[in-house]
């Protein structure tokens, strides 16, 4: 008999802790509830920062080659400028040189008929 009072006095005060136990758990739960989502917040939020800052580079070096190729191109540009330039230049040195060659053999050609009319008209002697 006296183990079941005993029992039922041990029985009693844990039935009168218990509220206060429960409090305690849930206050401790939810304690760690808070630290753990916190926790994953702040890896949530390194990775993406990360995710940003990789984002960044990845769109500077796409910038820092556009910017490359605009200058190689420019150069390339410059270059074939330059080459239409000289084509031209020679283009009108050519024809010059045809039209001078052309008047030079327009004029070579009529002092030949100057002569041979002279030589015609000249008494044979």
């Amino acid at each position: 008999m006296k183990e079941r009072e005993e029992e039922l006095a041990r029985l009693r005060k844990e039935a009168q802790e218990f509220p206060a136990r429960l409090q305690k758990e849930a206050q401790v739960a939810a304690e760690q509830a808070r630290r753990e989502t916190e926790a994953r917040f702040e890896q949530q939020t390194l990775v993406l920062r990360k995710d940003a800052e990789a984002e960044k580079r990845i769109s500077e070096l796409q910038v820092k080659t556009l910017e490359e190729v605009v200058s190689r191109q420019q150069g390339q540009i410059a270059a074939l400028e330059r080459q239409l330039a000289d084509a031209k230049q020679q283009v009108q040195d050519i024809a010059v040189k045809a039209i001078e060659g052309a008047s030079g053999a327009k004029a070579l050609s009529h002092i030949n008929q100057i002569a041979m009319e002279q030589a015609k008209n000249r008494p044979q002697g």
